[in-house]
């Protein structure tokens, strides 16, 4: 701890306070006095501004050189609730991505509703050397640490370690404030109190007859008014009401059989290099690329076995929610209670209820999206992250980290092994692979006696010419009504959702737009509802063009919506049901539609990219993807990439049971590289022929990317930011990285803002440095007003 600063002749401790907002550096306040030093890591609450806000300490500061500092209102715990590792990757997040440090500190600390903690130690042996002084004082029980640093004179952290490791004492944080829900149970007495009346003689019957324990609300359940006779046999001590933790569980698949599957022999050649890695311990990091259907779950979860075997936790990563029940039933199905659950999606008691589960070492695997990268686990033994390819691991909001890097960098912290697992791995990945960064690991063979699906692509320009449907070509439409009358099941995909696409005016042209961004609105509910994808705009579609007051509109293009719809026009016998962002935004859907597919209840299931990847459906043998090319005019070099493996991944749901699989690709670019590439579920020459651009473009992995974004709602002022950001880049570095624009983004107008970018190709490390510098001359150390920075972006849009 640095020395402590002198105001008006008091000495006095600062420190440092990251607070949960946009400012790129921790403030200092100053510590009542006779507080002691809170360790880095402590949560404290602060006045800001005109109010209270709960910060996170980072370390002790220098002196104030005579300023007047505001005071620390109040010190929420006594020790860290999060390890140091997680401490440190939180520090990451915030140098790697130029992020606000509060922000990231905020992703590692407990949800919200968590208030003060407090370290309560208690004696576990009473045998134990009675001549040390901290035994001593816990003989007459349990000790919150102020409580008994104060009763000992000095600090105990060095004694109560030795103590903890000799299993001697025990050191919990209670809560404060919102935390555990609380039930009320009823426990029978061993008094010989006799009941007193009939109402007193259910409610014990009721208390035996359940074992003699049970919840209050359980035992009077059906009869209300037998709670006075409960609270007349706690007087009389012929029961006790005890307090006990009622969690509030998220609501998940149900649990199936986990029995372990034989491994084949290649799942056993990987397992061998995997279960060794987590039993040496130590940081390795590796990549398994196997095609769909080769059982790289069960390869993840005899990780998981080998890691919970040697004392260790494990944490599972998907890139959507939508992934998360199919996993979290085969996680419960192997390991039981100790799988714990971790999702935006969550309600804020679950999340605190599964979070402090993780960190109390109730929960020793952990289950989640993105965020779940965070989760409080101590002594982690191993890392997976599935389809480590996809781009739902890349946050879109400050801080903008990337889900599967920073598991490297946490399984790297934490000393364990990290296993990133896909059919079509990113083109980072397999380069790091290549060359030798992460161990290759190969699962090419699907398990099962179909082996991959047969794939077919049909021209939409020849169907189209010949006066074909827009959306449904004979050929997939003849193949759903032969799956429907085999009593097989489909799946539809569009990576597109809503009605339609556009509403466009046949008399001038003109579509409807957002009046916040410059896109079109996409038409929703039968082209009744006009909604921003972007933005949240919505209103009702209009009648007359807004620009011509023209009367002529036609709806363009199509979503899921109409997908479906059509769908069910052509079968009109077929159970068909849709699963995008739209429908699964309601609490409860996406798990009841899967779990209704599973079960046979639904014939063919139409959706966006949620319905993918990651899926084992044995009964689907046909998958139809009604345009293939949704992804390949976008702006953005991973165009292909993206395209090539969304097709394989969805590709891949076919024919995994007993019945041959068929996939129908509609397209109007028949002969791209991606579409025939994933046809065949060659990975490596598809990769061969992206790096081939990535390399003359100078794309990633040849190069790295930042791309600095200026946001002003006075496009004159947003311009002369960025040119201003622009000259003072190209002068700081000559020659170590190449920059380009400052451009309107392609994405120009966004949320009533006008968007200039400035994208930054060349070494990491130099270009965040100077982007740094840059800011920080310019607006100073404390915030960038207006300015987005995206290290390693995945979008340019």
């Amino acid at each position: 701890m640095a020395r402590p600063g002198t105001v008006a002749g008091v000495e006095e401790l600062l420190v440092r306070v990251a607070v949960p907002a946009p400012f790129q550096a921790p403030f200092t306040y100053r510590l009542p006095a006779g507080s002691p030093a809170p360790d880095r890591g402590v949560r404290v609450v602060v006045p800001f501004g005109g109010r209270r806000m709960v910060g996170v300490v980072t370390g002790p500061a220098a002196e104030a050189g005579g300023l007047s500092l505001r005071e620390v209102a109040q010190v929420l715990d006594e020790e860290p609730l999060v390890p140091p590792p997680l401490l440190d990757l939180a520090d990451f997040v915030a140098s790697h991505y130029l992020a606000p440090p509060g922000e990231c500190l905020r992703l590692v600390m407990p949800p919200a509703g968590v208030r003060a903690s407090r370290a309560v130690v208690r004696l576990l042996r009473r045998d134990a050397e009675t001549a040390d002084p901290v035994v001593r004082a816990l003989e007459k029980g349990p000790l919150r640490v102020s409580a008994l640093t104060k009763r000992l004179g000095r600090d105990p952290q060095a004694r109560l370690a030795r103590l903890k490791k000799a299993g001697i004492v025990g050191v919990e944080q209670e809560l404060g404030g919102s935390g555990f829900r609380e039930v009320q149970v009823a426990v029978r007495s061993e008094t010989e109190a006799a009941p007193k009346g009939r109402a007193q003689a259910e409610v014990l019957q009721r208390l035996a007859a359940a074992g003699g324990r049970q919840r209050v609300a359980d035992l009077i359940r059906d009869r209300p008014s037998l709670r006075g006779a409960v609270a007349r046999l706690a007087e009389s001590g012929a029961l006790r009401i005890e307090e006990e933790r009622r969690l509030r569980a998220p609501s998940e698949l149900p649990t199936v059989d986990g029995a372990p599957l034989e491994p084949t022999a290649e799942q056993s050649a990987v397992l061998a290099l995997l279960v060794e890695a987590v039993g040496a311990g130590g940081f390795r990091p590796f990549l398994l690329h196997g095609v769909t259907g080769s059982g790289k779950t069960e390869v993840y979860l005899r990780c998981v076995e080998a890691a919970l075997e040697r004392g260790r936790g494990a944490i599972l990563l998907v890139p959507e929610i939508a992934l998360t029940p199919m996993l979290v039933r085969a996680a419960r199905g192997r390991f039981g209670a100790t799988v714990s659950v971790l999702h935006s999606e969550l309600s804020v008691g679950e999340r605190h209820d599964e979070w402090w589960r993780i960190r109390e070492g109730e929960a020793r695997v952990v289950v989640g999206a993105r965020s779940a990268v965070f989760a409080p686990m101590p002594e982690v033994g191993i890392v997976v992250v599935d389809e480590e390819h996809d781009a739902a691991y890349k946050q879109d909001e400050s801080p903008r980290y990337h889900g599967r890097d920073v598991a490297v960098l946490r399984a790297q912290l934490e000393g364990c092994p990290v296993l990133l697992g896909s059919a079509t791995p990113s083109v980072e990945s397999y380069a790091n692979a290549v060359k030798g960064k992460y161990t290759a690991l190969r699962l090419p063979r699907r398990i099962g006696p179909q082996g991959l699906p047969r794939v077919e692509i049909v021209d939409r320009r020849e169907v189209l010419r010949q006066g074909g449907d827009l959306i449904l070509s004979p050929a997939l439409k003849e193949a759903l009504a032969a799956r429907l009358e085999r009593g097989e099941q489909s799946l539809v995909l569009l990576n597109r959702r809503g009605y339609a696409t556009s509403l466009l005016c046949r008399e001038c042209g003109q579509q409807a737009m957002c009046p916040n961004c410059s896109v079109s609105l996409t038409l929703h509910h039968g082209g009744r509802t006009a909604l921003c994808h972007y933005c949240g705009h919505e209103a009702k579609a209009p009648t007359t063009c807004p620009s011509c007051r023209g009367a002529y509109l036609r709806l363009s293009g199509y979503g899921t919506e109409r997908v479906a719809e059509s769908v069910a026009r052509a079968l009109p016998k077929a159970r068909v049901e849709r699963l995008d962002r739209d429908r699964a935004a309601r609490r409860g859907v996406l798990a009841q539609t899967l779990a209704a597919f599973e079960a046979g209840e639904i014939d063919v299931l139409v959706g966006t990219q949620m319905i993918a990847k990651g899926h084992d459906f044995p009964r689907v043998t046909l998958v139809g993807v009604v345009d293939a090319d949704v992804g390949l005019g976008f702006p953005d070099f991973r165009a292909a990439e993206g395209t090539f493996q969304l097709l394989t991944q969805v590709a891949g749901r076919a024919g995994r049971g007993e019945t041959a699989g068929e996939v129908i690709l509609q397209s109007h670019w028949p002969d791209h590289y991606a579409l025939g590439l994933a046809c065949a579920q060659d990975y490596p020459a598809f990769f061969e022929r992206e790096m081939e651009f990535r390399r003359t473009m100078g794309y990633p992995p040849q190069a790295a990317l930042l791309n600095l974004v200026v946001r002003s709602e006075d496009p004159a002022r947003g311009r002369t930011e960025a040119e201003a950001l622009a000259a003072a880049l190209r002068a700081s570095a000559p020659g170590r990285y190449r920059l380009l624009g400052p451009a309107h983004a392609p994405l120009a107008r966004l949320r009533s803002e006008h968007r200039f970018q400035i994208l930054l190709k060349g070494h990491r490390p130099k270009m965040r440095d100077a982007v740094r510098l840059a800011l920080v001359a310019r607006y100073g150390e404390q915030r960038w007003p207006g300015i987005v920075v995206d290290v390693d972006p995945l979008t340019v849009m």
